[in-house]
């Protein structure tokens, strides 16, 4: 099993013996736990890259009856990407799969006033019974933050964790 990280820290100081909930030994934060609740009452997922001050790229994953919809990303770079549709089965492993990372224990905030990078993020969860769940960063990342595109791109969507642009020129290289 690899090594579980503070999603908050990004230490590697944890102790999953706790499980389900970890506990962090250096920020002192515990994580994790059961995460079904959130999987059920996810209605939808969204996720913007942008550079400052232009335009942004986004996935947006929207629960149905019948499984859910993923639009996205920038229509500029991608005008032929449709609509995805996936089934009831494949939301539910997508879900799963998402809170692994454990989203929800990102913290709200994250920033490095010395990154030169203007590149930044937001991710809003929505659910049916509770208050949206919302992260954002600026020149800085959350420790699963490559997991989670890792985890976009596993189902064929483009990695919008790339900056504007790089997409666009990694699809016009892949094809024929």
């Amino acid at each position: 099993m690899n090594q579980i990280i503070c999603p908050k820290c990004g230490s590697a100081n944890t102790s999953p013996s706790t499980i389900p909930l970890i506990h962090c030994n250096n920020c002192q934060a515990d994580f994790g736990g059961d995460h079904r609740d959130f999987e059920k009452n996810t209605s939808r997922i969204v996720l913007n890259t942008y550079k400052k001050g232009t335009a942004s790229q986004n996935l947006t994953f929207s629960k149905t009856a019948a499984g859910a919809t993923i639009e996205g990303p920038f229509l500029c770079y991608y005008p032929d990407l449709p609509e995805i549709y996936i089934d009831h089965q494949q939301w539910q492993q997508l879900l799963q799969d998402f809170y692994d990372q454990f989203v929800i224990d990102w913290k709200s905030e994250y920033s490095n006033a010395d990154a030169p990078d203007d590149f930044g993020w937001d991710l809003k969860i929505i659910f049916d019974n509770q208050e949206p769940v919302i992260s954002k960063g600026q020149g800085c990342y959350p420790p699963y933050w490559a997991a989670l595109m890792d985890l976009f791109v596993s189902i064929g969507l483009p990695n919008i964790g790339n900056k504007l642009g790089q997409n666009f020129l990694q699809l016009q290289a892949h094809t024929p």
